[in-house]
Parts: structure tokens; sequence; C-alpha cells
């Protein structure tokens, strides 16, 4: 498994696939409302649905990246995310 949980930080590591979107969803469900770290530093790629799993719950209840040196496609999804508006209506 790519992702590890640990207290309220999430560690992502290697590529993360579509099969862990579950456990992640799970995990956040769980620890909700509470403010969470996803931890990219070792993150080689992750599926698409985990990443919306990620920013949902940035969006909803906040948190924090970390990133490696390296500029991933998904970095720059997080980082240009919005995360004002709490509504998607």
């Amino acid at each position: 498994m790519s992702t590890e949980f640990q207290d309220n930080t999430i560690k992502f590591s290697g590529a993360v696939y579509e099969d862990e979107v579950v456990s992640l969803r799970d995990y956040l469900q769980e620890v909700a409302p509470a403010s969470v770290t996803f931890d990219f530093t070792e993150c080689g790629d992750i599926h698409l649905a985990s990443l919306q799993v990620v920013l949902a719950y940035i969006k909803k209840y906040g948190g924090e990246y970390r990133f490696g040196d390296e500029v991933k496609v998904y970095q720059k999804v997080c980082e240009g995310f919005e995360r004002g508006e709490k509504s998607c209506a």
C-alpha cells in the first residue's frame, strides 16, 4: 500500500492507485473535522480519484500539503485549487 495513515498525517509514496481511494475516504471520515497534513514528499504519482478525495477534504475542513523538491502535476493541481468557497452549489 502506498498510503500510510498516522495521527493526522497521510503519507503518500510511490504511485497511489485507484484501489486505495476507499481506505483514504474511510480514514478521512474517521478523523473529520480535524486538520490533516497530506504528505506528498515521496509520492511519484496519484490517481485522480484519490486526489479528488484530498481536495474535497481540504476544501471542507482545511489542512496542509507537503511536497518534495520536484514539482509534479498533482502539486500544481493542489496549489491551484480554490479553498475559499465552502459550498459546492
